[in-house]
Order: C-alpha cells, then structure tokens, then sequence
C-alpha cells in the first residue's frame, strides 16, 4: 500500500481504468433504458486523482456518466454512487473533488470514511428492503473492489452481493502479497475468508507458474461457487514483467460478459487476457506480443469442439466463444470467412441474406476430424 495520500499513476493501473471506463459507457446505457435506479460502489476508493492530476476510479465512474454522449436520454433513471475510503487523509482529497463537482441532478453521491465491510451494508439495505416489500431485488448494481492486499475482502461478503441477479462485481485478486504472504501464519485467517475456503493451501511450495495458475483459478472458481455464473481474469503486470494483481470480473449475465471481454481486447488486442508494463524491448527479458488474435488458436478450438457437427446455429457457436474461450464472437467470424472461402464448412443463411451476414438464422456444419 502507498503511503503517499496521492501518488503516480502506474501503466497497468491506466490499463485497469480503460477497461473500467469501457464498460461502464456501454453499462450505464444498457441498464437504464427504462425508469429505474443503478447502484455504484467504490469499496476502496482512494483519494480519486493521482499525482499527474489523472482521475482515479471514482472520478472515471462519475465522468462516463456525466460526459456520456446519450446523458439525455438517461435522464429518467436514478444513479447512486457509494465510495469508500478507510484512509482519513485519502477520504478528504476523494470528498473535496465530489463537492466541487456538478453532476447531472439524477446522480447522487455518498462518501464515507472507512471500511468495504462497514459501508457496503448501504447498498445492502436498499436492496433487502425491495425484498421485504415483496419486489424483485433487480436494482442494476455495480460493486467495484480494489484493495491492496488480501485483507477486507471476505467471499462471504460477496455472496450476499452476488444472491441479486443484477449484481456484477469487478475485483482486483491482488496475487503478487497473497503468493508473498502465502505461509505466513498470521495471514491464513484473511486468506482463509478471501477464498472461502482452505484450498489455497495446495499452492504452498509449488513452482511460480503453476502457483499462479492454481491461486488464480481458485479464486474464479470460488466467485462461481457464490452463484456468479460467468467470471473473466485479466492479469496485471508490472515494469518487470512480474503479476501484480488480476481483475476479476464477474456477472450474472452474458450480456456483461460480452461487454467486459471487449473492454479487455481493447487494451490487449493480441490475446485480451492481460497488459505489462514492461516496455524495454532490448531486454533479454522482453516478451514478444502479437498485434491481433490468434486466429489459428480460435479455428482450432472451435473445429474440435463442434467437430464434425452439421447445421449447428451460429448462437451455439457464439456462446461457447463467448463463456468458454478468452476470444470474441467478432473474432469467430473472421475464423468463418476464411473457412467458407477455403471450402472449409458449409454456411446455411437464411433466404434473401448475402455472405457477409453471420446472424441469427445463420448453421454452419463443420467437417469431420481426427
């Protein structure tokens, strides 16, 4: 953790706040096409500006409503942003910037000084009281989740988050203390409420790579288990190359999941799964990235799972691109033109529809392998 009240902006942080940014202009139109209210929360907020003046997570969640081309046409729904800061110093940057600003008169702002766990009974009390009066809890709600290690962040407590349908939740599995702090026995009990269970211990004594891979997957399997159906990973590197953290973001609905794989490509267009800092290409540490998916990978996958398949519905493809793969639906079609030039499949459209539409109503049938 800094101890700076404000400090630099790190690349990866940047990267991290893009793909916030992303989403949530495609999130806050999506979910307030008809009168309602939409929930934010900030469980670690931080001061809000870094020492370049670049805007922290709370400024960027005000500001992608506040600046957003179709603002007017949101004007009929309610926004509530909850920020949390357990740092005093911190709290009082982050509350000067919210009281200079002049937010849109539907956008209501709270700040409060101290813990996730403390506060987020806010948003919790809202939406238990729509079930005591006998509605659906189908509030929109967005809970972001940034600390700096593995303490304050109970799974339990996201499982209550996670029980409404319209939950999404996007949290930094902050990897690079938790594989530090792994045999520390004063921290079993904060890793023990982190994963919900004591499985982590498995990861102890095994080599970097596979320690990575075991605790990482863990975690997403864990957010499964509360009832989060869909969960997508992007790690974090930083200025040598070694993981800091991983964003977690996990949905209830396919929709949100598309959006956030999106924002992903965006910052990685060669395998939107992750972003370094590392930027020195004349190290003999330097990795070599490609500028475009791997579209041999994605032919691969989609070949042998539909193997031999005939008149399978573009929709099933889709899906299975979508929750099952790190690649987009966008990226399977460039799999298919080049497949149906080739003579590869076969692509049935319906009537009237020319070759450059991958739609609904759309079958392809694929030939039959090894």
């Amino acid at each position: 953790m800094p101890n700076e009240t404000v400090w630099s902006l790190e690349p990866h942080t940047g990267a991290k706040h893009s793909i916030l940014r992303r989403y949530l202009q495609a999130y806050y139109p999506k979910l307030s096409s008809t009168r309602g209210h939409i929930y934010f929360v900030d469980g670690f907020a931080g001061p809000g500006v870094y020492l370049g003046d670049e805007p922290g997570s709370p400024v960027i969640a005000l500001d992608a409503l506040a600046k957003h081309n179709y603002l007017s046409k949101m004007e009929n729904c309610r926004f509530s942003f909850l920020f949390i800061e357990e740092n005093k110093a911190r709290f009082e940057v982050l509350r000067g910037i919210i009281n200079e600003r002049n937010d849109p008169p539907n956008v209501e702002v709270a700040v409060r000084l101290g813990t996730f766990d403390e506060h987020i009974g806010e948003a919790f009390d809202e939406l238990f009281a729509r079930i005591d009066a006998g509605f659906t809890p189908n509030r929109p709600s967005f809970v972001m989740v940034d600390p700096f290690g593995p303490k304050g962040l109970p799974l339990d407590l996201l499982r209550q988050l996670a029980q409404f349908p319209k939950t999404e939740l996007l949290i930094t599995f902050m990897y690079e203390p938790i594989s530090r702090w792994l045999q520390d026995d004063g921290f079993e009990p904060h890793l023990d409420a982190l994963f919900g269970t004591s499985e982590w211990r498995s990861a102890i004594g095994l080599p970097s790579t596979e320690k990575k891979r075991f605790l990482s997957e863990l975690y997403a399997k864990q957010l499964r288990s509360i009832g989060m159906e869909h969960v997508r990973l992007f790690e974090m590197r930083d200025a040598g190359n070694r993981t800091e953290y991983f964003l977690a973001f996990a949905t209830h609905n396919l929709e949100g999941l598309r959006v956030i794989k999106e924002a992903m490509w965006k910052v990685d267009a060669a395998g939107g799964v992750s972003f370094s800092d590392f930027t020195d290409a004349g190290s003999a540490q330097a990795t070599m990235f490609e500028d475009e998916p791997n579209y041999a990978e994605l032919r691969t996958l989609i070949f042998g799972r539909f193997n031999g398949q005939k008149d399978v519905p573009i929709e099933h493809i889709d899906d299975y691109v979508l929750i099952e793969t790190a690649f987009r639906e966008t990226h399977a079609r460039t799999v298919f033109r080049g497949a149906e030039k080739s003579k590869e499949i076969d692509v049935q459209r319906p009537v009237g529809k020319n070759k450059s539409y991958w739609n609904v109503g759309t079958r392809i049938t694929l030939p039959q392998g090894d």
